[in-house]
C-alpha cells in the first residue's frame, strides 16, 4: 500500500512539473526559418515579356525564404488553454518573380490561442492557431540567368549581368537603377501549427514550433520597371513590366525558443 501511495505521489509531482502553470503570465522569444510555397505572380506587360496576352500568371521562380523571429507575451488560463500576443520580424525574405529578385522585410503582430496536451513526461505537445498582420516592403533588383527561366532561355551564357531600369508608360529609362523600394503594404496573416515544450528549469521551458500559414491578400510590389541585358535604352534586349502582383502566398515556418513563466 505504501508503495502504491509513493508511486501515485511521484506521478502527481511529475505531472505537475511539466504541466503548464495555470493563471500565470509568460514571455517567449523564438527564432527560426520560414520558406514559402505555392506563391504565384500575375503580371501585365508592355512588350517582350514572353507572353502574347497582356496578363499572364506563373509560379514564382524562387519561393520566399529567410529568417524569422518573434517575441511573445502569453497567459495560461489553466493547465491546457493559453492565449498569446506577439511581435513578428522577418528581416529578409528572398524570392524571384520572373525577371525580378525581391528582398522583402516584414514587421507585424499576431494573436494566438494554444492548447497543451499535458502528460506525465518531460515533453508537452501543443496545438495553436493565429491571426495577425504584417507590414511588408520589398527591395527590387534585376534577376539573373540562374534565378530567372525567362532570362536563361533568351540570353546566351555570355550574358551574366542584367540591369534594372525605370519604365514609366512602357518606355525604358536611360538611367540604370541599383534597386528600387516598393510601397509598404499591410497584409492580413493566418497560421496553424503544432509544437513541443520541454521543462528546462523552474519557470523555464524550451519550445519548438512548426507553423503553416499564409497571407489573405494579393500584393503588387512592382510597377513600371524593366530588366535589360545592357544599360540604357535597348528595347530589343529589355523586358518591361507594367505591374507584377504576388498572390496565393503561403509558407512553412520552424522556430525554436525559450519560454519564461512568472
Amino acid at each position: 500500500m505504501k508503495k502504491l501511495t509513493l508511486v501515485a505521489l511521484l506521478s502527481t509531482v511529475s505531472f505537475s512539473a511539466f504541466a503548464a502553470e495555470p493563471c500565470k503570465p509568460y514571455v517567449s522569444v523564438n527564432a527560426g526559418y520560414s520558406w514559402g510555397f505555392n506563391g504565384k505572380s500575375t503580371y501585365t506587360s508592355y512588350n517582350n515579356f514572353t507572353s502574347t496576352s497582356p496578363t499572364f500568371t506563373r509560379a514564382l521562380g524562387k519561393q520566399p525564404k529567410g529568417m524569422t523571429a518573434s517575441f511573445i507575451a502569453g497567459y495560461a488560463f489553466n493547465d491546457a488553454m493559453r492565449a498569446e500576443v506577439g511581435f513578428d520580424w522577418n528581416p529578409k525574405l528572398k524570392s524571384t518573380v520572373n525577371i525580378f529578385n525581391l528582398e522583402t522585410q516584414e514587421l507585424g503582430g499576431h494573436a494566438t490561442v494554444a492548447y497543451d496536451f499535458n502528460n506525465n513526461t518531460a515533453v508537452t505537445p501543443f496545438l495553436f492557431g493565429s491571426l495577425g498582420f504584417v507590414s511588408a516592403e520589398a527591395t527590387i533588383k534585376a534577376s539573373n540567368r540562374a534565378d530567372s527561366s525567362t532570362l536563361n532561355q533568351n540570353y546566351a551564357s555570355t550574358v551574366t549581368t542584367f540591369y534594372l531600369q525605370a519604365a514609366p508608360a512602357g518606355t525604358v529609362g536611360t538611367t540604370t537603377l541599383d534597386s528600387k523600394k516598393s510601397a509598404r503594404k499591410t497584409l492580413m496573416t493566418y497560421k496553424v501549427g503544432m509544437g513541443l515544450a520541454m521543462k528546462a528549469g523552474q519557470g523555464v521551458d524550451l519550445e519548438v514550433r512548426y507553423g503553416l500559414g499564409g497571407k489573405t491578400q494579393d500584393w503588387t510590389p512592382i510597377t513600371d520597371l524593366a530588366v535589360s541585358s545592357v544599360s540604357g535604352t535597348a528595347a530589343a534586349d529589355t523586358y518591361v513590366a507594367k505591374t507584377v502582383t504576388i498572390k496565393q502566398m503561403m509558407d512553412h515556418s520552424l522556430t525554436a525558443g525559450v519560454r519564461f513563466t512568472f
